[in-house]
Protein backbone atom coordinates (compact mmCIF):
# COMPACT_ATOMS: atom_id res chain seq x y z
CA UNK A 1 0.00 0.00 0.00
CA UNK A 2 2.67 2.09 1.23
CA UNK A 3 4.57 2.00 -2.63
CA UNK A 4 1.21 1.84 -3.89
CA UNK A 5 0.60 5.89 -2.75
CA UNK A 6 3.96 6.47 -3.31
CA UNK A 7 3.95 5.65 -6.97
CA UNK A 8 0.42 7.45 -7.58
CA UNK A 9 2.28 10.58 -6.08
CA UNK A 10 5.11 10.53 -8.34
CA UNK A 11 2.83 9.75 -11.24
CA UNK A 12 1.03 13.03 -10.72
CA UNK A 13 4.54 15.29 -9.36
CA UNK A 14 6.26 13.64 -12.74
CA UNK A 15 2.61 14.89 -14.73
CA UNK A 16 2.68 18.71 -13.34
CA UNK A 17 6.70 18.76 -14.09
CA UNK A 18 5.72 17.93 -17.55
CA UNK A 19 2.97 19.99 -17.74
CA UNK A 20 4.61 22.90 -16.49
CA UNK A 21 7.74 22.65 -18.74
CA UNK A 22 5.40 22.43 -21.84
CA UNK A 23 3.46 25.21 -20.80
CA UNK A 24 6.62 27.19 -20.16
CA UNK A 25 8.37 26.36 -23.31
CA UNK A 26 5.24 27.33 -25.45
CA UNK A 27 4.15 30.66 -23.85
CA UNK A 28 6.31 33.67 -25.19
CA UNK A 29 8.51 35.34 -22.60
CA UNK A 30 10.21 38.72 -22.14
CA UNK A 31 12.55 37.31 -19.64
CA UNK A 32 13.88 34.13 -21.63
CA UNK A 33 16.51 33.43 -19.38
CA UNK A 34 14.72 33.39 -16.22
CA UNK A 35 11.89 31.40 -18.50
CA UNK A 36 14.55 28.67 -19.40
CA UNK A 37 16.27 28.14 -16.07
CA UNK A 38 12.86 27.43 -14.17
CA UNK A 39 12.40 24.98 -17.49
CA UNK A 40 15.78 23.49 -16.31
CA UNK A 41 15.07 23.69 -12.70
CA UNK A 42 11.70 21.75 -13.81
CA UNK A 43 13.52 19.09 -15.93
CA UNK A 44 15.53 18.85 -12.61
CA UNK A 45 12.75 17.80 -10.89
CA UNK A 46 11.33 15.46 -13.62
CA UNK A 47 14.78 13.72 -13.69
CA UNK A 48 14.74 12.81 -9.92
CA UNK A 49 11.02 11.71 -9.59
CA UNK A 50 11.29 9.41 -12.77
CA UNK A 51 14.57 7.74 -10.90
CA UNK A 52 12.13 7.46 -8.05
CA UNK A 53 8.94 6.09 -9.75
CA UNK A 54 11.31 3.38 -11.34
CA UNK A 55 12.01 2.21 -7.61
CA UNK A 56 7.94 3.08 -6.69
CA UNK A 57 7.08 0.40 -9.67
CA UNK A 58 10.44 -2.09 -9.38
CA UNK A 59 11.12 -0.99 -12.73
CA UNK A 60 15.02 -0.73 -11.91
CA UNK A 61 14.52 -4.84 -12.39
CA UNK A 62 13.87 -5.07 -16.07
CA UNK A 63 15.98 -2.13 -17.09
CA UNK A 64 19.52 -1.80 -15.84
CA UNK A 65 20.41 1.82 -14.27
CA UNK A 66 17.47 3.52 -14.90
CA UNK A 67 17.60 4.41 -10.71
CA UNK A 68 20.38 5.99 -11.84
CA UNK A 69 18.99 8.63 -14.11
CA UNK A 70 18.00 11.37 -11.19
CA UNK A 71 21.42 10.20 -8.53
CA UNK A 72 23.36 13.59 -7.82
CA UNK A 73 21.31 15.72 -9.11
CA UNK A 74 20.46 17.14 -5.96
CA UNK A 75 23.70 19.02 -6.33
CA UNK A 76 22.07 20.77 -9.62
CA UNK A 77 18.94 22.26 -7.18
CA UNK A 78 21.34 24.97 -5.58
CA UNK A 79 23.25 26.40 -8.26
CA UNK A 80 19.98 26.73 -10.52
CA UNK A 81 17.82 27.65 -8.53
CA UNK A 82 20.30 30.79 -8.00
CA UNK A 83 21.22 31.54 -11.56
CA UNK A 84 17.18 31.89 -11.70
CA UNK A 85 17.00 34.44 -8.67
CA UNK A 86 19.88 36.51 -10.16
CA UNK A 87 17.75 36.59 -13.71
CA UNK A 88 14.69 38.08 -11.82
CA UNK A 89 16.14 40.43 -9.71
CA UNK A 90 19.24 41.55 -12.29
CA UNK A 91 18.47 43.51 -15.28
CA UNK A 92 22.21 43.00 -16.30
CA UNK A 93 22.43 39.63 -15.46
CA UNK A 94 23.90 36.99 -18.33
CA UNK A 95 24.61 33.82 -18.25
CA UNK A 96 28.48 33.23 -18.76
CA UNK A 97 31.06 30.65 -18.98
CA UNK A 98 31.83 31.17 -15.33
CA UNK A 99 28.91 30.06 -14.24
CA UNK A 100 29.70 26.42 -15.36
CA UNK A 101 31.86 26.44 -12.18
CA UNK A 102 28.33 25.80 -10.15
CA UNK A 103 28.42 22.27 -12.07
CA UNK A 104 31.88 21.17 -10.83
CA UNK A 105 30.23 19.09 -7.67
CA UNK A 106 27.76 17.62 -9.72
CA UNK A 107 30.19 16.30 -12.30
CA UNK A 108 32.52 15.40 -9.70
CA UNK A 109 29.62 13.07 -8.29
CA UNK A 110 28.78 11.47 -11.81
CA UNK A 111 31.72 10.40 -12.03
CA UNK A 112 32.51 8.71 -9.01
CA UNK A 113 29.27 7.17 -9.13
CA UNK A 114 30.67 5.54 -12.68
CA UNK A 115 33.66 4.85 -10.79
CA UNK A 116 31.91 3.39 -8.08
CA UNK A 117 29.36 1.21 -10.20
CA UNK A 118 32.41 -0.29 -12.05
CA UNK A 119 33.10 -2.89 -9.57
CA UNK A 120 29.72 -3.80 -8.86
CA UNK A 121 27.41 -6.32 -10.77
CA UNK A 122 24.09 -5.32 -11.73
CA UNK A 123 22.95 -8.08 -9.51
CA UNK A 124 24.79 -6.82 -6.41
CA UNK A 125 22.85 -3.08 -7.64
CA UNK A 126 19.15 -4.76 -7.97
CA UNK A 127 20.08 -6.02 -4.38
CA UNK A 128 20.63 -3.28 -2.79
CA UNK A 129 17.70 -1.47 -4.40
CA UNK A 130 15.59 -4.20 -2.83
CA UNK A 131 17.10 -4.18 0.71
CA UNK A 132 16.05 -0.36 0.49
CA UNK A 133 13.04 -0.70 -0.74
CA UNK A 134 12.10 -3.41 2.74
CA UNK A 135 14.12 -0.93 4.59
CA UNK A 136 17.18 -3.16 5.59
CA UNK A 137 19.30 -1.52 3.52
CA UNK A 138 22.96 -0.99 6.24
CA UNK A 139 24.53 2.23 5.34
CA UNK A 140 28.18 2.41 5.38
CA UNK A 141 30.07 5.93 6.26
CA UNK A 142 30.56 6.40 2.17
CA UNK A 143 26.63 6.22 1.61
CA UNK A 144 26.48 8.92 5.11
CA UNK A 145 29.22 10.66 3.10
CA UNK A 146 26.51 11.46 0.27
CA UNK A 147 23.90 12.62 2.06
CA UNK A 148 26.57 14.87 4.06
CA UNK A 149 27.82 16.28 0.87
CA UNK A 150 24.17 16.61 -0.23
CA UNK A 151 23.39 18.72 2.67
CA UNK A 152 26.21 20.79 3.00
CA UNK A 153 26.07 21.26 -0.79
CA UNK A 154 22.17 22.72 0.09
CA UNK A 155 22.76 24.54 2.87
CA UNK A 156 25.80 26.66 1.23
CA UNK A 157 23.52 27.57 -1.45
CA UNK A 158 20.17 28.41 0.27
CA UNK A 159 22.56 30.67 2.50
CA UNK A 160 24.00 32.69 -0.64
CA UNK A 161 20.21 32.97 -2.12
CA UNK A 162 19.10 34.65 1.05
CA UNK A 163 21.98 37.05 1.21
CA UNK A 164 21.78 38.23 -2.25
CA UNK A 165 17.70 38.38 -1.62
CA UNK A 166 18.46 40.71 1.45
CA UNK A 167 21.18 42.66 -0.75
CA UNK A 168 18.70 43.20 -3.62
CA UNK A 169 16.12 44.44 -0.98
CA UNK A 170 18.40 47.17 0.08
CA UNK A 171 19.85 47.97 -3.40
CA UNK A 172 19.01 50.82 -5.35
CA UNK A 173 16.56 49.76 -8.27
CA UNK A 174 14.58 51.45 -11.02
CA UNK A 175 10.37 51.15 -10.40
CA UNK A 176 9.96 48.20 -12.39
CA UNK A 177 6.26 47.29 -13.74
CA UNK A 178 6.68 44.10 -11.68
CA UNK A 179 7.75 45.53 -8.81
CA UNK A 180 10.69 44.30 -7.03
CA UNK A 181 8.56 43.04 -3.57
CA UNK A 182 6.62 40.67 -5.44
CA UNK A 183 9.18 39.80 -6.99
CA UNK A 184 11.35 38.96 -3.31
CA UNK A 185 7.82 37.79 -2.02
CA UNK A 186 7.86 34.67 -4.72
CA UNK A 187 11.37 34.06 -4.10
CA UNK A 188 11.09 33.89 -0.20
CA UNK A 189 7.91 31.52 -0.92
CA UNK A 190 10.62 29.27 -2.95
CA UNK A 191 13.18 29.34 -0.88
CA UNK A 192 10.90 28.68 2.81
CA UNK A 193 10.25 25.03 0.25
CA UNK A 194 13.42 24.72 -0.99
CA UNK A 195 14.33 24.98 2.86
CA UNK A 196 12.40 21.96 3.75
CA UNK A 197 14.11 20.28 1.23
CA UNK A 198 17.63 20.94 3.32
CA UNK A 199 15.64 20.00 6.19
CA UNK A 200 14.67 16.08 4.53
CA UNK A 201 18.18 15.90 4.19
CA UNK A 202 19.52 16.83 7.71
CA UNK A 203 16.41 14.29 9.25
CA UNK A 204 17.69 11.22 7.14
CA UNK A 205 21.20 11.84 8.51
CA UNK A 206 20.01 12.14 11.55
CA UNK A 207 18.25 9.06 11.20
CA UNK A 208 21.16 6.91 9.73
CA UNK A 209 23.01 7.63 11.63
CA UNK A 210 21.08 6.81 14.87
CA UNK A 211 20.09 3.25 13.51
CA UNK A 212 22.61 2.33 11.12
CA UNK A 213 19.51 2.28 8.47
CA UNK A 214 18.01 3.95 5.07
CA UNK A 215 15.13 2.99 4.46
CA UNK A 216 12.46 4.13 1.45
CA UNK A 217 10.81 6.48 3.67
CA UNK A 218 13.46 8.83 3.26
CA UNK A 219 12.96 8.72 -0.52
CA UNK A 220 9.43 8.74 0.55
CA UNK A 221 9.77 12.34 2.57
CA UNK A 222 12.35 13.70 -0.38
CA UNK A 223 9.76 13.11 -3.09
CA UNK A 224 7.37 14.59 -1.18
CA UNK A 225 9.46 18.26 -0.47
CA UNK A 226 10.44 18.58 -4.30
CA UNK A 227 6.52 17.59 -4.91
CA UNK A 228 5.81 20.95 -3.15
CA UNK A 229 8.17 22.62 -4.79
CA UNK A 230 6.75 21.80 -8.15
CA UNK A 231 2.77 22.54 -6.99
CA UNK A 232 4.36 26.14 -5.56
CA UNK A 233 5.71 26.80 -9.11
CA UNK A 234 1.93 25.55 -10.54
CA UNK A 235 0.04 28.06 -7.95
CA UNK A 236 2.01 30.53 -8.74
CA UNK A 237 1.62 30.24 -12.66
CA UNK A 238 -1.88 30.52 -11.73
CA UNK A 239 -2.28 33.29 -9.00
CA UNK A 240 0.85 35.12 -10.20
CA UNK A 241 2.05 34.17 -12.88
CA UNK A 242 4.15 37.66 -14.36
CA UNK A 243 6.50 37.17 -10.92
CA UNK A 244 7.68 33.68 -12.76
CA UNK A 245 9.58 35.45 -15.05
CA UNK A 246 9.30 39.27 -14.77
CA UNK A 247 10.60 41.14 -17.45
CA UNK A 248 12.29 44.64 -16.27
CA UNK A 249 10.11 46.94 -18.06
CA UNK A 250 10.09 50.28 -15.78
CA UNK A 251 7.21 52.61 -14.90
CA UNK A 252 7.59 56.22 -16.56
CA UNK A 253 6.64 59.68 -16.00
CA UNK A 254 4.49 60.40 -18.65
CA UNK A 255 6.24 63.74 -19.67
CA UNK A 256 9.12 62.13 -20.73
CA UNK A 257 9.86 61.63 -23.89
CA UNK A 258 12.39 58.89 -24.94
CA UNK A 259 12.19 56.17 -22.09
CA UNK A 260 14.33 53.75 -23.75
CA UNK A 261 17.10 55.42 -23.82
CA UNK A 262 16.77 56.78 -20.13
CA UNK A 263 16.24 52.58 -19.12
CA UNK A 264 19.59 52.35 -20.97
CA UNK A 265 21.29 54.70 -19.57
CA UNK A 266 20.66 53.76 -15.67
CA UNK A 267 21.25 50.15 -16.70
CA UNK A 268 24.54 51.30 -17.97
CA UNK A 269 25.52 53.31 -14.92
CA UNK A 270 24.13 50.22 -12.86
CA UNK A 271 26.71 48.40 -14.57
CA UNK A 272 29.40 50.30 -14.25
CA UNK A 273 28.87 50.43 -10.40
CA UNK A 274 27.94 46.62 -9.64
CA UNK A 275 30.17 45.07 -12.27
CA UNK A 276 33.19 47.69 -13.05
CA UNK A 277 32.84 49.10 -9.28
CA UNK A 278 33.77 52.59 -10.65
CA UNK A 279 32.98 53.57 -6.79
CA UNK A 280 36.76 52.46 -6.11
CA UNK A 281 38.44 55.44 -7.08
CA UNK A 282 38.55 57.61 -4.52
CA UNK A 283 38.68 60.59 -7.37
CA UNK A 284 35.74 59.35 -9.05
CA UNK A 285 33.60 62.69 -9.78
CA UNK A 286 29.41 62.59 -11.21
CA UNK A 287 31.11 64.52 -14.71
CA UNK A 288 33.45 60.69 -15.25
CA UNK A 289 31.20 58.93 -14.46
CA UNK A 290 28.89 61.03 -16.86
CA UNK A 291 31.66 60.26 -19.32
CA UNK A 292 31.53 57.24 -18.59
CA UNK A 293 27.91 56.11 -19.14
CA UNK A 294 27.92 58.69 -22.46
CA UNK A 295 25.70 61.30 -21.39
CA UNK A 296 25.64 64.64 -19.50
CA UNK A 297 26.24 65.18 -15.86
CA UNK A 298 22.86 66.59 -15.12
CA UNK A 299 21.19 63.74 -16.64
CA UNK A 300 22.97 61.23 -15.02
CA UNK A 301 22.12 63.62 -12.12
CA UNK A 302 18.46 63.59 -12.73
CA UNK A 303 18.04 60.10 -14.01
CA UNK A 304 19.74 58.72 -10.11
CA UNK A 305 17.56 61.49 -8.41
CA UNK A 306 14.04 60.31 -10.22
CA UNK A 307 15.05 56.38 -10.66
CA UNK A 308 17.00 55.43 -8.14
CA UNK A 309 15.94 58.34 -5.32
CA UNK A 310 19.45 59.01 -4.77
CA UNK A 311 21.96 61.61 -5.52
CA UNK A 312 25.61 61.03 -6.40
CA UNK A 313 27.12 61.22 -3.45
CA UNK A 314 24.99 58.57 -1.55
CA UNK A 315 25.03 55.98 -4.46
CA UNK A 316 29.19 56.38 -4.35
CA UNK A 317 28.64 56.00 -0.81
CA UNK A 318 26.13 53.37 -1.14
CA UNK A 319 28.02 50.80 -3.18
CA UNK A 320 31.65 51.54 -1.26
CA UNK A 321 30.04 50.63 2.57
CA UNK A 322 28.08 47.64 0.58
CA UNK A 323 32.00 46.43 -0.67
CA UNK A 324 33.69 47.19 3.11
CA UNK A 325 30.88 44.63 4.21
CA UNK A 326 32.29 42.20 1.91
CA UNK A 327 35.38 42.50 2.18
CA UNK A 328 35.22 42.06 6.05
CA UNK A 329 34.17 38.70 5.14
CA UNK A 330 36.67 38.06 2.58
CA UNK A 331 39.92 36.24 4.21
CA UNK A 332 42.43 38.33 1.62
CA UNK A 333 41.84 41.15 3.76
CA UNK A 334 42.11 39.95 7.08
CA UNK A 335 45.62 41.93 8.06
CA UNK A 336 43.62 44.79 6.99
CA UNK A 337 42.66 47.39 9.56
CA UNK A 338 38.94 48.95 9.22
CA UNK A 339 40.06 52.23 7.74
CA UNK A 340 42.72 49.97 5.58
CA UNK A 341 39.85 48.60 4.00
CA UNK A 342 37.48 51.89 3.79
CA UNK A 343 40.59 53.51 2.20
CA UNK A 344 40.78 50.49 -0.20
CA UNK A 345 37.06 51.03 -1.34
CA UNK A 346 37.46 54.34 -2.27
CA UNK A 347 36.80 56.84 0.79
CA UNK A 348 39.31 59.34 1.37
CA UNK A 349 39.16 60.44 4.92
CA UNK A 350 38.31 58.65 8.21
CA UNK A 351 35.11 60.97 9.13
CA UNK A 352 33.35 60.84 5.74
CA UNK A 353 33.65 57.22 5.69
CA UNK A 354 32.12 57.35 9.92
CA UNK A 355 29.61 59.48 8.95
CA UNK A 356 28.70 57.91 5.23
CA UNK A 357 28.41 54.19 7.11
CA UNK A 358 26.30 55.15 10.13
CA UNK A 359 23.80 56.94 8.03
CA UNK A 360 23.61 53.92 5.82
CA UNK A 361 23.03 51.23 9.13
CA UNK A 362 22.91 53.23 12.14
CA UNK A 363 25.66 52.22 13.93
CA UNK A 364 29.54 53.42 13.39
CA UNK A 365 31.82 51.04 11.63
CA UNK A 366 33.34 50.26 15.42
CA UNK A 367 29.88 49.56 16.50
CA UNK A 368 28.89 47.49 13.31
CA UNK A 369 31.96 45.07 14.18
CA UNK A 370 31.30 44.68 17.45
CA UNK A 371 27.60 43.54 16.68
CA UNK A 372 28.98 41.07 14.12
CA UNK A 373 31.11 39.43 16.99
CA UNK A 374 28.42 38.70 19.51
Amino acid sequence: MYANLWSVLLIAFVSQCIFLIASLSVRPSANQKAGRLLIVLLAIFLSINLSNLAEAIYLYHKIHGITNLGRGMVLLLGPVLYLYELAILKPTFRLRASHLLHLIPYLTAIILIRIQERSVSDQTIIATIDSLMEGKLVMTWEGIAWFVSYFTHLSVYILIIRKEIVNSAASPRLSYIIPLEQRLAWLKKLMMAFGLVVAVFFGIIIYIMVTGLYTISGNFIYTMSLGLMVYLIAFQAISNKHTLKPDFATKYNSKKTDCGVEEQILLKVLQLFEHEKVFLDPELKIAGLAKKAGITSHEVSRIMNEKLNKNFNELVNYYRIKEFKTRLNDQKYTHYSIMGIAYDVGFNNKSSFNEAFKKQNGLTPSEYLRHRKI
